[in-house]
């Protein structure tokens, strides 16, 4: 398994494993397929030094991306808090995966210039509430019924991992 910055070669493969998410309800409130165009622009916003995009790639596959997006539209007095989203292909679900990418970018954070990491994810995605309990993000906000994902009211849970305290680093 090779962890590698994204390049924009891969993006027809990250969009790929995004809408492999959405008819599920759990991952994204997107609700029909993004094309790779609409994501272009997106992806060029990644910065390797400060807001990267990984990817997961095993025997030429790309099996599932990290990346790091700055919180709240890139204010200045928020510079140091960034949201992390995970998405894997669905062979790739289940298998420590998503806990491996969200860790081995947590270790990045102090580099990156971060020192609070958002989770935003759905109330009933039980996949990511266990690995964000399991990496230390606590509870900041809990926004209920307040997306409607194909005819049902979910919630959005904010988790906040404090990741400038050396205790929050996971082993």
């Amino acid at each position: 398994m090779i962890i590698r910055d994204a390049t924009e070669e891969d993006l027809p493969a990250i969009v790929g494993i995004y809408n492999e998410s959405i008819p599920g309800g759990a991952a994204t409130a997107d609700l029909k397929p993004i094309t790779v165009e609409s994501r272009r622009e997106w992806f060029r916003d990644f910065d390797p030094e400060r807001r990267p995009c990984w990817v997961a790639e095993e025997a030429g596959e790309i099996l599932g991306c990290v990346y790091l997006r700055s919180f709240y539209g890139d204010r200045p007095a928020y510079d140091k808090t960034a949201e992390i989203s995970t998405y894997l292909s669905a062979d790739a679900q289940g298998k420590g995966l998503g806990t491996l990418l969200k860790e081995k970018m947590i270790k990045e954070c102090p580099r990156l210039g971060v020192e609070n990491l958002l989770s935003f994810y759905f109330d009933h995605n039980k996949a990511s509430k266990r690995i964000n309990e399991k990496l230390g993000f606590e509870t900041a906000g809990h926004l209920t019924e307040i997306a409607n994902v194909f005819g049902e009211k979910r919630g959005l849970v904010i988790g906040i991992l404090r990741v400038s305290d050396p205790m929050n680093f996971p082993d």
